[in-house]
């Protein structure tokens, strides 16, 4: 009798044993990240989950990957250790066609998540010609994707994501603010930079005329380089000190630019424009005018035109591209308007023509800038531009930050939404001013401690072009200022600081300390 009990016992014991390392393996990582394909159903396919090992300075995480659809790619991964509870949500830019960053806040204890928006391949606009990828590119596939990677995050961990944050810069910014105002429930807190506004209609149309503009009369470098010394002439001390930057280019209007003196005299052919090359400039700064000469599309504000911008958009050459930007983007229209019966780009009426684009690519075409639903969510919004973006020009956010005021309410808008200009920063990044700022640390503590950014500390790391900060960045689009600044400090950029100002707020310098400091400047309202 007590043989049988022993035996018993002991079987008990090992039953029990066996069960609780069954138990303890199927709640292991591996398990759980393998198990996440049990998410797969009608409409998307989840794959298993791959546990990745750590390396540099990328924590170990469960990588999952899918399909919404059978057309929308997506990725999520988790840390395995350290999980703050946050998400992070890479919308792309561009023309998206590329799965982008999900690794790069991983060690500070986010998830991330991102999609390719619905098609393959960067830098092809033939897409458009779908109305199924469109209507991904417009809108779905970041909506779609955030919250599958919800569901699967909150299996994964086993409580739900919060809170929520998205972070995208030109057409990626553009998704940010599509999300905001069509599913303002999706995030927290959103940073939108250059967020191209009018991305189908006034992004291509200027695109277009500018192209055009350096077809009849074209800019060299040289030329250009003779425009940004004008500029510096006319503009530098606008904001009372001779550092190289536009403080606040409202103020550097083009007349300031006085650009014909620019023509070369008879017998002179360097440091000096053609007046073709005057009309093209003039053309850049002014923007799309109608038959009346009434800006319909506004131009970029002067400084930095050896920033990057000008190359890659308007004079080449850029190693990357068959072509200009410009031209590239032209071509988007022509996928646009390719049911268009007899369309031709050549003929395309820039200032008629938008509303047929606006049209075509409703779905791509921002609604109103109403985000009443979104400030009653409680969601907070970080938009920022360079002032010398040239395809997400300035004035076209000032703009929609206008409109957003008056169809919200210009106090209300206060309570959700900051928007930051940036001297001397060109396209998302780059440029001679101080850009490299963290805007994640501000919405964090936005959306967690109600602290609305009253100004934003950013530091020069060296004047790297836009595609230079690309390389410097190496695809870490969501976390880029560290990864920035180390590029700098390793060329021996000298990191002077600016505080970025609440629009419509610039930085002034007193008068008086170290010009290289921050903390020598004040935030302003522009003269009347």
């Amino acid at each position: 009798m007590q043989k049988r009990l022993l035996c018993f016992v002991l079987l008990a014991g090992m039953a029990l044993s066996t069960a609780a390392g069954a138990s303890s393996r199927a709640d292991s990582p591996q398990a759980r990240c393998d198990g996440l394909y049990r998410l797969t159903d009608e409409s998307q396919a989840v794959n298993p989950g791959v546990l990745v090992a750590a390396s540099g300075d990328t924590s170990a995480h469960c990588r999952v990957d899918g399909t919404i659809d059978g057309t929308i790619r997506f990725r999520v991964t988790m840390p395995i250790e350290g999980w703050t509870g946050r998400l992070m949500f890479n919308a792309p830019g561009g023309l998206a066609g590329v799965i982008g960053d999900t690794t790069s806040l991983l060690d500070e204890g986010f998830a991330m998540a991102t999609t390719d928006s619905g098609h393959d391949g960067p830098n092809d606009p033939s897409f458009y010609r779908d109305d199924n990828a469109k209507i991904n590119f417009g809108f779905r596939s970041n909506h779609l994707t955030a919250v599958l990677a919800k569901r699967i995050i909150a299996e994964f961990y086993g409580r739900d994501v919060e809170p929520a944050y998205l972070w995208g810069c030109s057409k990626g910014g553009h998704g940010a603010l599509m999300e905001a105002l069509r599913y303002p429930d999706d995030f927290d807190g959103i940073i939108a930079g250059a967020p191209a506004v009018d991305l189908v209609t006034g992004l291509l149309s200027s695109s277009i005329e500018n192209a055009r503009r350096q077809q009849r009369h074209p800019l060299t470098l040289e030329a250009v380089a003779v425009l940004e010394a004008n500029t510096r002439r006319a503009c530098d001390m606008l904001d009372g000190l001779a550092d190289g930057l536009i403080g606040d280019p409202r103020q550097c209007t083009v007349e300031r630019l006085e650009l014909d003196e620019l023509e070369c005299p008879a017998g002179r052919a360097s440091d000096c424009l053609t007046a073709g090359q005057i009309e093209t400039a003039r053309g850049i700064y002014t923007g799309v005018t109608d038959a009346s000469g009434e800006v319909v599309v506004p131009g970029v504000y002067p400084g930095a035109e050896l920033g990057g911008d000008f190359q890659l958009w308007v004079t080449g050459p850029v190693d990357f591209l068959d072509s200009t930007a410009n031209e590239l983007t032209a071509d988007v229209a022509a996928n646009i308007l390719h049911r268009q019966p007899g369309f031709s780009l050549d003929s395309f009426d820039t200032v008629a023509g938008m509303a047929d684009l606006a049209e075509a690519a409703a779905a791509v075409h921002l609604p109103p800038p109403d985000f009443s639903r979104f400030m009653a969510s409680g969601g907070k919004l970080i938009a920022y531009n360079g002032w010398h973006d040239m395809p997400c020009r300035a004035k076209a956010l000032e703009d929609f930050y206008e409109e957003a005021r008056r169809l919200t309410g210009a106090e209300a808008v206060d309570d959700f939404m900051r928007v930051f200009m940036v001297p001397g920063m060109v396209h998302c990044l780059g440029g001679p001013g101080a850009w490299a700022a963290d805007y994640l640390q501000a919405i964090v503590d936005w959306v967690e401690k109600d602290q609305a950014p009253d100004r934003i500390i950013a530091q020069h790391p060296g004047d790297f072009t836009f595609m230079e900060g690309q390389v410097a960045i190496a695809g870490a689009e969501v976390s880029w200022s560290e990864a920035i600044l180390k590029a700098g400090a390793e060329a021996g950029a000298n990191p002077f600081t600016r505080p970025l100002c609440p629009y419509p707020q610039f930085a002034k310098y007193n008068g008086s300390g170290d010009v290289n400091d921050a903390g020598s400047f004040v935030c302003t309202e522009p003269p009347p």
